[in-house]
């Protein structure tokens, strides 16, 4: 077999096993699923909400779906990991299912993506989006997104650091698309400026005020000092324009007289 053949069914068996694990423990909250090869074999990851629905009493469910992955899915020596999600609105696939379970229920499409978003944004995320489609409003099908903070949607960023969720709600009207994408707090992005150098002291109205005081004292010091060490000056003359053009006029008056003298 190529290896190329090899890497695909790896990826396949993968996405299978993925797939039965979230339907498998929906009502645990599973959120994202890992799947790593180890020298003893293979470990799976599974962040939940409530991880005690996944172990089960005295971890029967866990041996069940151990049993599972080994016989149907093929996987040598699976050692299935449970954690728990600390902030379970910062976690996509978590939110998508959260209002895939609410559009039905019958709730509002706007309602539902409106009220996520604004449990996404009070977590401390720095943008999110939500994606719903299907038959919304009528027979005709469309796609609504709720849009909040600062989210990279293409680039290395956008794959790298962006969380993205997907879920289905079957209500009356038809199968409904769920899209969950968020950016998580703490991310450094490489567009981001840092300032360096003194940081800028926010100043009270008074403190402004005796500052301001002070450099008006300073600078009337220095002028005052530089008066006294200088002799007194002559004040110069104010001179109107009229006065002025009186003047050149009356100029060029007795020169033209002069000069007619002098022809004469």
């Amino acid at each position: 077999m190529a290896i190329e053949r090899k890497f695909i069914q790896d990826n396949i068996k993968k996405l299978e096993v993925k797939e039965f694990l979230l339907k498998e423990l929906d009502r645990a909250g599973c959120g994202e699923i890992e799947i790593q090869r180890t020298p003893q074999g293979t470990r799976v990851i599974v962040n939940a909400q409530r991880p005690g629905l996944v172990i089960g009493k005295k971890g029967a469910s866990i041996r069940k779906l151990t049993n599972i992955l080994s016989k149907k899915y093929g996987i040598d020596n699976p050692q299935i990991e449970v954690n728990e999600l600390q902030v379970p609105e910062l976690n996509a696939q978590v939110m998508a299912k959260n209002v895939a379970s609410s559009l039905e229920r019958g709730v509002h499409f706007r309602r539902a993506g409106y009220t996520a978003l604004r449990r996404i944004m009070e977590a401390g995320a720095r943008g999110a989006q939500i994606e719903i489609s299907g038959k919304l409003t009528g027979e005709r099908a469309k796609s609504v997104k709720f849009t909040d903070g600062y989210l990279k949607r293409c680039g290395d960023p956008a794959f790298m650091y962006v969380r993205e969720g997907i879920a289905q709600a079957m209500p009356k009207q038809g199968v409904l698309g769920v899209k969950v994408k968020i950016m998580p707090p703490g991310v450094v992005l490489p567009d981001d400026i840092e300032f360096i150098g003194e940081e800028v002291r926010e100043s009270k109205p008074a403190e402004v005020k005796e500052e301001i005081e002070e450099l008006v004292e300073e600078i009337q010091e220095e002028i005052s000092d530089i008066v006294e060490g200088e002799e007194e000056v002559p004040k110069a003359k104010k001179v109107k324009p009229e006065k002025v053009m009186r003047k050149a006029k009356k100029k060029e008056k007795t020169k033209e007289e002069e000069d007619g003298d002098t022809e004469e």
